[in-house]
């Protein structure tokens, strides 16, 4: 019988399901929306609100999957990030208990921290073209962050050979422009 509960390490979480049908159950006039706020080949940011009947918005959650990170993610990024921002979003208003981890999300963490990375490394162009196509600083920072030694070795050498600046400090990098040749 699945209970909504999952007891991880000796601590009981709630799944998002049973947290979204507690909620239901108590307020089934308000509304559990969520928003896509970037969606593309590398990553997948969703947002979700719950709005009083009254059209108040009460919380938010957030949550990004990166496609490359898992097995799952590689086909289901989306879905995740969904599910976490909901996740999220339902324990900021209070269903879920003190823990903002809902149980999916404390066992994907589990499963990664126990499953060593097999992704392989991308090419250079690859990674230039991630890099160039960062929408703002802070996805750069990420994405930088998420790479490999050996990745981020290739993308300093491009930069170089086309005379661009690249700075790293405290794990955020920035680009600086070419140099006229």
């Amino acid at each position: 019988m699945n209970t909504g509960i999952v007891n991880i390490r000796g601590k009981e979480y709630q799944t998002v399901a049973l947290r979204v049908q507690k909620f239901r159950e108590a307020h089934p006039d308000w509304e559990l929306s969520t928003e896509i706020i970037k969606a593309d080949d590398t990553v997948v940011i969703m947002q979700a609100r719950i709005y009083t009947d009254l059209g108040k918005c009460i919380a938010t959650g957030h949550a990004e999957e990166f496609r490359a990170s898992s097995q799952i993610n590689s086909t289901s990024a989306l879905e995740n990030a969904e599910t976490s921002a909901i996740g999220r979003c339902l324990a900021a208003a209070g269903w879920g208990g003190m823990e903002f981890g809902s149980a999916n999300e404390v066992q994907n963490a589990i499963h990664q921290q126990a499953t060593p990375k097999k992704r392989a490394t991308k090419s250079k162009e690859e990674l230039v073209k991630l890099i160039n196509e960062a929408s703002s600083p802070e996805i750069l920072s990420v994405f930088w962050k998420a790479l490999s030694p050996e990745e981020r070795e290739l993308v300093r050498t491009e930069a170089a050979h086309k005379g661009a600046e690249l700075k790293e400090s405290k794990g955020v990098l920035k680009i600086g422009e070419p140099r006229d040749a």
